[in-house]
């Protein structure tokens, strides 16, 4: 049966050499016990993996409780806010470390016709993707600006995303602060964003692991596109 919809996969795959940002572990994923070790009487063997990683390694959704002492963990994440009407903004045209404004994001959704109050998340390709397992990917980003979170927030999307390693600049984490003020999340390093349609709304699906307490998650990003 034919789906009326195309699915992307908007992750970055998980590996023990796998980028991560400079201020969190190194991942591992290696093998525990493989089928060698397993084997016995009948050719039956199994294999088992470890995986030892960041909560905020590869494609992750960061908690209020990232930069907010008092804010929840990714584990109390509203599930009704987990799956949603998504559109991708492409700003890959700025130049690095430029801002994304208010502005720049209710302009894009009247060239497109979208209320953003239809909208659960807002996806910004930076350009930073396509510089993803070089060494100067963590130095590419674009800043996306307190007050345009703000904006997003006020019309009811708690959720953005971008393709690069951060939203902000490190000097101040200016946008990282903002949850010290305000319930938000926020998803680093997505893929695949240059697939997404800029012309129309998706389905977009963002389920992290129910980890306690944690302050980000690891999780599979998927959009539906719905075929024209």
């Amino acid at each position: 049966m034919q789906s009326n919809y195309e699915v992307i996969d908007l992750s970055r795959p998980i590996h023990t050499k796998m980028p991560v940002f400079p201020a969190i572990s190194k991942t591992y994923l290696g093998v525990f016990l493989g089928h060698k070790d397993t084997l016995r009487p009948g050719n039956i063997s199994s294999q088992t993996n470890i995986l030892v990683m960041c909560d905020h390694a590869g494609t992750h959704i960061d908690s209020p409780l990232h930069f907010n002492p008092e804010g929840t963990g990714i584990d109390k994440m509203p599930v009704d806010n987990m799956v949603g009407n998504a559109v991708v903004q492409d700003y890959s045209s700025k130049k690095n470390g430029e801002s994304i404004t208010p502005a720049d994001i209710e302009e894009n959704l009247k060239k497109i016709k979208v209320d953003p109050h239809d909208l659960k998340y807002i996806l910004f390709r930076t350009g930073a993707g396509e510089y993803y397992d070089t060494d100067e990917y963590m130095s590419k980003y674009l800043e996306v600006r307190a007050d345009a979170v703000e904006w997003m927030l006020d019309r009811g999307i708690l959720v953005f995303g971008v393709d690069a390693s951060t939203v902000d600049h490190g000097k101040d984490r200016a946008t990282h602060m903002l949850m010290r003020k305000r319930v938000c999340y926020h998803i680093e390093n997505l893929a695949n964003l240059d697939k997404l349609p800029r012309d129309r709304v998706f389905t977009f699906v963002c389920t992290p692991l129910m980890m306690l307490n944690s302050s980000a998650s690891p999780f599979r990003a998927l959009a539906l596109v719905p075929k024209k």
